[in-house]
């Protein structure tokens, strides 16, 4: 394996995008949701080069971010598999070309799995109870279980990291696993787990817990460590280091055990989010609203009806615009609700931006809108979808 030299710097996973895309962008109807190809190809390029220092490691995408079939072709043509959480998703994940395909989540009945296996794909239980209907409707044949990880209490959690009280998945202790399992004869292959936004030091962790789970399991040869490359590549270089120790951790492992073992990596935001520019146009402004202390400027897009759980950056949509005095501003969508601001948390808490004064029909551009944005959508108040694009680094094209 391969790292860079101590003291380099280290080039970050996502570069600037070219000022043409934003000119381009400005011919094009609000809202608009832009892709730009250029990015992504660079990140996912970056991504699978960082996760390949990993013995068997492989490169998944969450689909739950992304459910336009012209970016996820764009991202199988480039390799990656998919992780899916419903046949629709399993649908489109086909339709896309993906060549390697895993499933998870409690949507999936057995007909589901039933025609999930018929193509070669597992789904991973998650939850007891779906794994007993499982192994009951599949005697003897291989099965997968997503598992919840106690994280330890030293190791900082996000109000988005979900450990041993995550809603999905069994514990490693829990009697009924084994017993199920030892009952039925159904052979554990692939161990599951997503415990959302993920620090360097929470990677490490899961790797070395999965594999010591992995003892009690002769047959298991997956492990599936899920996403949260949001967090994890807040800097590359973090992220590097803890890669440089999973992959001894699992070298060891395997020299120790005699037995190969295949990790995945499943990010949707950290391989779409930063690639997706979301154009708006001010419909009004209100200077000082007196319950805020701040400007409260309205789009023609909705945070709540597409974006609902990440905070942008929010900028002129022009490239040559002149930076002026800025004023804290609250940006809201246009539904009728009152809590629809864009950078609104999940605890409800609102975030401001400093904004230059705003006039009606002003162009605004929200970076960070590549992830759940169109997967979140809402049809509150019957408001139409932004218009979704693709910039290649010569022109922009509609995607769907």
């Amino acid at each position: 394996m391969t790292t860079p030299s101590a003291g380099r710097p280290v080039p970050p996973l996502v570069r600037f995008p070219d000022a043409a895309m934003f000119r381009y962008a400005l011919e094009l109807p609000t809202p608009s949701l832009v892709y730009d190809l250029k990015g992504l190809r660079h990140s996912v390029g970056v991504l699978a080069t960082d996760v390949a220092t990993v013995h068997g490691a492989q490169l998944n995408v969450a689909l739950k971010a992304c459910h336009t079939i012209g970016i996820l072709s764009e991202l199988a043509g480039l390799g990656l598999g998919a992780d899916v959480a419903s046949v629709g998703e399993y649908e489109l994940a086909r339709a896309a070309g993906f060549a390697r395909i895993t499933a998870t989540g409690p949507a999936f009945s057995i007909a589901d799995a039933e025609k999930l296996r018929a193509d070669g794909v597992l789904v991973d239980a998650s939850s007891y109870e779906q794994l007993d209907a499982l192994c009951a409707a599949f005697p003897g044949e291989p099965v997968g279980v997503r598992l919840r990880v106690p994280l330890p209490d030293e190791i900082e959690n996000e109000h988005s990291t979900f450990g041993a009280q995550s809603r999905f998945g069994l514990l490693a202790t829990d009697p009924r696993l084994h017993e199920l399992l030892g009952r039925t004869g159904n052979p554990l292959v692939r161990l599951h787990t997503h415990t959302g936004q993920m620090s360097a030091a929470h990677l490490i962790f899961k790797t070395r817990y999965l594999l010591a789970v992995a003892e009690a399991f002769p047959s298991l040869h997956t492990i599936d460590l899920g996403g949260g490359f949001f967090s994890l590549y807040a800097q590359r270089s973090a992220a590097l280091g803890a890669l440089a120790t999973v992959d001894r951790t699992v070298r060891q492992w395997c020299e120790r055990t005699g037995r190969p073992m295949t990790l995945q990596f499943e990010p949707g935001g950290g391989v779409l989010g930063p690639h997706g520019y979301l154009f708006v146009s001010v419909l009004s402004t209100e200077r000082d609203h007196p319950a805020f202390a701040a400007d409260v400027v309205t789009v023609d897009a909705s945070a709540w009806n597409y974006a609902p759980w990440h905070r942008p950056a929010v900028l002129p949509a022009d490239p040559d615009a002149t930076p002026g005095e800025t004023r804290t501003t609250l940006l809201a969508g246009n539904t009728l609700y009152e809590n629809d601001f864009f950078g609104t948390d999940v605890r409800g808490r609102r975030a401001p931006f400093d904004l230059g004064p705003c006039a009606v029909g002003d162009r605004l551009v929200l970076t960070a809108s590549g992830a759940y944005t169109s997967t979140n959508r809402r049809w509150f108040n019957r408001l139409e979808p932004p218009g979704e694009y693709a910039y290649d680094g010569t022109g922009i094209r509609p995607v769907s």
